[in-house]
Parts: C-alpha cells; sequence; structure tokens
C-alpha cells in the first residue's frame, strides 16, 4: 500500500488549491469591473439623429454605429 504524503492528504491538498484558483480568479475580475467602472464613468454617449451624422462621426472615430429602433403599436 502506498502511505506517501500525497496520498494520505491528498483532498486536502486539492481543496486548496481550488480555493487559491477562487482567490486569484476573483481577485482578476473586481480588477476587471474596476477598470471598466472607471472608464465608463467617464465616457458619454454622442447621441446623433441622423444616419448621415452618425456615418460621418463613425468614420472619424473609427466606432460603429449602433441604431436602436422602437416602436409603441
Amino acid at each position: 500500500m502506498n502511505n506517501s504524503v500525497l496520498h494520505k492528504h491528498g483532498h486536502y491538498f486539492a481543496g486548496l488549491t481550488i480555493l487559491l484558483l477562487m482567490a486569484v480568479s476573483f481577485t482578476v475580475f473586481a480588477e476587471g469591473e474596476e477598470a471598466v467602472t472607471e472608464e465608463t464613468s467617464t465616457a458619454k454617449i454622442q447621441w446623433v439623429e441622423t444616419v448621415e451624422e452618425a456615418t460621418k462621426l463613425s468614420t472619424e472615430t473609427g466606432k460603429p454605429i449602433m441604431m436602436d429602433f422602437y416602436t409603441d403599436w
């Protein structure tokens, strides 16, 4: 029979490994949220009224156009 430390306590090492990975993941995700929050808190949406105006602005800035269609029938 194998009496190594890993054999006797392998499930503890696996649990510690999972906890460590979770802690690192939460830290990375939290930093990512802060970066997005800081970036979007200062960003302003530029609304335009015509497709021509949106196309011109898109060409100048290199940003895509988003069109929102709505109806209330």
